[in-house]
């Protein structure tokens, strides 16, 4: 008999239908597009679902300087994240990029523990490994820092930009950061700024999802007043 899979479900409209009922629990996730691709979106939709349909306490870990911009952007879609924050439900971080891993494990591991995270997003990760630049030490960063947090028994989700269809390496051919988190993650999700055969006004496309039956094809996404929903499209292919 085959296993059944323990999934922590997006809750996002159409998402989990297309991933076989969500992200793989206490997996590594990451999502890559470009800017307002719906990403921050995704991010904030994935913890306030977590928290408010699946008693799930959620953190959202910032690497940019101004995390009130992120709650009032969320307001739109009628997401009080202050109040979730003050019941102790979803918990918000900054780290600046100088932090070490080992200082942004031991904060990481102090907040599990204290609220009870079984959600994290990190938006962008990138911006961790700025002062960095021997790959290397990259990879054995972002490799620390995925163990740690499925250790700690959490469903990740990892954020950063790229330009829209960019692979993770530049025109040129060369190595690009976020090429680390393409290999190391369990799931990779593309987003895209515009929209598929005229369906959504923007898509995504799940590149890979270990372990799951995945749809493989580029899907419409619509983002609401009420947060994001897929929009299927069994005519649409990628290729």
């Amino acid at each position: 008999m085959a296993e059944v899979m323990d999934r922590c479900p997006t809750g996002i409209v159409g998402f989990d239908k297309i991933c076989g009922g969500g992200f793989v629990r206490n997996s590594d996730n990451f999502i890559v597009g470009g800017p307002g691709s719906g990403k921050s979106t995704f991010l904030l939709n994935f913890l306030w679902n977590g928290a408010t349909q699946y008693g799930e306490n959620g953190l959202y870990c910032s690497f940019e300087p101004d995390i009130v911009e992120t709650l009032n952007d969320a307001m739109a879609y009628g997401w009080d994240f202050s109040k979730l924050s003050e019941e102790g439900k979803i918990k918000f971080m900054r780290f600046s990029p100088q932090t070490s891993i080992d200082e942004l494990k031991g904060e990481l591991m102090k907040m599990i523990a204290k609220n009870g995270i079984k959600r994290i997003c990190f938006d962008p990760i990138s911006v961790l490994a700025l002062n960095l630049s021997d790959q290397g030490k990259i990879r054995q960063t972002i490799f620390e820092l995925s163990a740690l947090m499925k250790r700690m028994k959490v469903t990740t989700v990892f954020s950063d930009e790229s330009l829209e269809g960019d692979m993770g390496t530049s025109a040129n051919g060369e190595w690009t950061k976020t090429d680390i988190l393409r290999f190391l993650s369990d799931s990779v999700t593309i987003f895209y700024e515009s929209g598929v055969a005229g369906v959504g006004d923007r898509a995504i496309r799940i590149a890979k999802m270990r372990r799951t039956a995945h749809e493989r094809r580029a899907v419409g996404m619509n983002i609401s007043n009420k947060g994001i929903e897929i929009v299927e499209t069994p005519s649409v292919v990628t290729e």
